[in-house]
């Protein structure tokens, strides 16, 4: 009974607002607070924080709402940097084979004088339902971070602003993010960050992450609006490899755990 609650509950949620739930570990580890975030985990994020890629990225990552099969995501990104800008592509599909909804992305990026970035991406959206066909649909999100100072990074992004119809009376959601990045000391840094969807209250997500050692980084966070508790753990092995797993758990729905493996060229 508990297994067609969760469904029934998590379906009806995203054919009425047409969001893919956001598989990032690394942010998944901190109460989703990545508006701020900069290197591999903005390209499942914020397209603005890709400014600073060193070379190339490439990430996989994977996760599993509420231990369900059915609710599975599976996505990948690869980023570019170039000397006109930063590129990216990203693609993610999630549910199964009664229920599959997928996003390609295509992200820009480009900073302004030392201390802003601007990025934009371009999304296609594809939900596809046996006995009821498929719905494919464009739709954009445009970010930018500035560094305050070299401990305090604010950022901002507005994700579908231009009101895309999913079906007959109903939007993709428009949600606008603030936030900022604090650097509080060598090994400590923090993230907050204000979530508002158009339709929905206003959500509180915060993290903390933690490097006792070079390679190893820790992470905690909490959101509202659902109240949920978030941690996560990071390690990176060397030659540009890093493996991030973290969970996040649900008071009603019970807990989803996140894992993925991001290159970075040196």
């Amino acid at each position: 009974m508990k297994h067609l609650y969760v469904l029934g509950f998590f379906f009806f949620s995203l054919m009425a607002y047409g969001q893919l739930p956001t598989v990032n570990p690394v942010g998944a580890g901190m109460g989703q607070a990545t508006v701020a975030m900069q290197g591999p985990a903005a390209l499942f994020a914020n397209p603005a924080g890709l400014n600073d890629a060193p070379g190339l990225t490439i990430v996989a990552a994977a996760e599993q709402r509420f231990l369900l099969s059915e609710l599975q995501s599976v996505a990948m990104a690869v980023g570019l940097p170039t000397k006109s800008g930063n590129f990216a592509f990203s693609a993610q599909s999630f549910g199964y084979e009664g229920f599959r909804q997928q996003k390609l992305g295509l992200s820009y990026t480009r900073k302004f004088w030392q201390s802003l970035a601007v990025g934009v991406r371009f999304n296609y959206f594809q939900t596809r339902i046996p006995d009821y066909g498929n719905r494919g649909l464009l739709s954009f999100e445009v970010g930018m971070q500035a560094n305050i100072s070299k401990t305090l990074t604010i950022g901002a992004q507005a994700m579908n602003p231009a009101q895309v119809e999913l079906v007959t009376g109903e939007n993709l959601p428009s949600v606008l993010l603030l936030g900022l990045r604090w650097q509080t000391s060598a090994k400590l840094f923090l993230c907050s960050e204000l979530e508002k969807d158009l339709d929905q209250k206003l959500r509180w997500k915060n993290g903390l992450a933690y490097q006792p050692i070079e390679q190893l980084r820790l992470r905690v966070g909490y959101a509202t609006e659902p109240s949920m508790l978030f941690f996560g753990v990071g390690y990176a092995f060397g030659i540009g490899f890093q493996a991030d797993t973290a969970g996040s758990f649900h008071q009603t729905l019970g807990f989803s755990p996140s894992t993925g493996l991001a290159w970075v060229k040196q």
